[in-house]
């Protein structure tokens, strides 16, 4: 069971991450240091007190201490998120692990005063148990230290907490205390093999859902957007050669079948050899569920909170379906979520979502 929920805050419960950018930026500045968006990046979800002995080593100073030098970033990020507003999806989120029988916690990088000047502007201050800075602890993030004192004053054992996280170094430092961990990323960073280690990569806060929380509870594994699985289905004229070649000489895991496809594991990707009658290209088509479409198609295998909001945003463009988002194998081990579109240029692009990354490759679907 999933006793608790301990969320980071910067970056996650607010946008401060532009504003940490500004403050770093401006003290920089100030100091006559030449340091790069790169080196900034480096040093994301660490604390403050720390980077600033980092950038001394890499570029000293003469003038005010490390220890000042932090201090007057904190002061200056604290400034700018004076009215900041919570993330889409923040309050949703708190409800539904209250909602599941979840205690909340919060356990940041930054210092106790400016968590507390934030989470007052949130309105959030009462909705956490435990509210846990980082800034006296001898190792901060990505050392397991931050997260394993939070649960220690929950009195939660940290494998039945659940920490929510954007940062890599926070991600490591609650996986590194043994919890699961749902990683939201900013967009450049989501899809970077870094956040692998994460349970599961969301796109926000407003894609946690029941189906979620029910699979990390059950550590049932699910697609997740730090790796997601290709997809592309193909035409070939024989599928006895195609199983020697994909099966055989190449050595990928055979996964379902039918008369006329057959799925193959390729490093992780799921490839579909379709058989298909000779004829012009355009008109190659397999039967699914009804509605023709190309036999050759491409796509990506997403998590279902991330599916269901594409399938949104290609309606709201006016995107041509070839086949509307619906769901296959209902409560068959390899049920799945999925839908066809049509580029501009006539190429077929199919996305899925899978309950159980499991079942991407299941023998007993049909």
């Amino acid at each position: 069971m999933l006793e608790a929920a301990i969320f980071d805050m910067d970056g996650l419960l607010v946008e401060s991450e532009s504003r940490w950018r500004q403050a770093e930026q401006e003290v920089c500045r100030d100091l006559g240091l030449s340091l790069t968006e790169d080196d900034f990046d480096r040093t994301m979800g660490v604390r403050m007190r720390e980077v600033a002995k980092l950038w001394f080593q890499w570029e000293p100073w003469a003038g005010p201490s490390t220890d000042e030098v932090a201090r007057r970033v904190i002061d200056r990020v604290t400034e700018l998120c004076q009215g900041v507003e919570a993330l889409p999806g923040v309050p949703e989120a708190i409800e539904l692990l209250v909602s599941a029988g979840c205690r909340l916690a919060l356990c940041s990088s930054s210092d106790l005063v400016m968590i507390e000047a934030i989470l007052a502007s949130l309105g959030l201050r009462d909705r956490f148990e435990v509210v846990y800075s980082a800034e006296n602890d001898a190792f901060g993030k990505p050392h397991p230290m931050p997260y394993l004192e939070t649960a220690s004053l929950l009195g939660v054992e940290p494998r039945r907490c659940i920490a929510l996280e954007d940062s890599v170094a926070g991600t490591i430092s609650a996986k590194a205390a043994g919890m699961r961990v749902i990683a939201v990323p900013d967009p450049q960073s989501r899809g970077g093999a870094q956040f692998g280690v994460a349970d599961v990569v969301l796109e926000s806060l407003a894609q946690l859902d029941d189906h979620v929380l029910g699979a990390l509870a059950d550590h049932t594994p699910l697609p997740t957007l730090s790796r997601p699985r290709f997809h592309l289905a193909f035409e070939v004229d024989d599928l006895t050669n195609a199983r020697w070649f994909y099966g055989e000489a190449l050595g990928c895991r055979e996964g379902r079948s039918d008369e006329g496809w057959v799925d193959f594991d390729l490093w992780g990707h799921q490839i579909v050899a379709h058989l298909v009658d000779d004829g012009p290209p355009d008109s190659r088509t397999n039967d699914v569920d009804g509605h023709q479409v190309p036999a050759h198609h491409f796509g990506l295998i997403l998590p279902s909170g991330a599916w269901h909001d594409l399938a949104t945003r290609l309606k709201q463009a006016g995107v041509k379906f070839l086949m509307e988002p619906t769901v296959r194998f209902a409560g068959q081990p390899g049920e799945q979520s999925t839908m066809f579109v049509q580029d501009p240029a006539g190429n077929a692009l199919e996305f899925k979502s899978v309950l159980d990354d499991r079942t991407v490759f299941a023998l007993d679907m049909v």
